[in-house]
C-alpha cells in the first residue's frame, strides 16, 4: 500500500474545500464496490472450504467403514 507525501496531503486538503461532496460520493462508492468484491471473494472462498470438509468427512467415513471391514 502506498503512503500519501506531504504534498498529496496539501492537495488532497486544497480539493475537499471546494469538492467535499464529489469527493465523499466517490470514496462512498469505492467502499461500496469494495464491499461487494469481498462478499463474492468470501462466498467463494466459503463454497471451498464447505466443499472440502465435505469431501474430507466422506473420505473419513469411508476410511472409517473399510476399517470396520477389515476388524470382522
Amino acid at each position: 500500500m502506498k503512503k500519501m507525501s506531504h504534498k498529496q496531503i496539501d492537495e488532497l486538503n486544497e480539493l475537499l474545500t471546494e469538492h467535499s461532496e464529489t469527493l465523499t460520493a466517490f470514496y462512498d462508492e469505492g467502499i461500496q464496490y469494495g464491499l461487494k468484491q469481498g462478499v463474492i471473494v468470501g462466498i467463494i472462498c466459503g463454497s471451498l472450504v464447505a466443499l472440502g470438509a465435505g469431501i474430507a468427512t466422506g473420505l473419513d467415513k469411508i476410511r472409517n467403514s473399510k476399517k470396520k471391514e477389515e476388524e470382522s
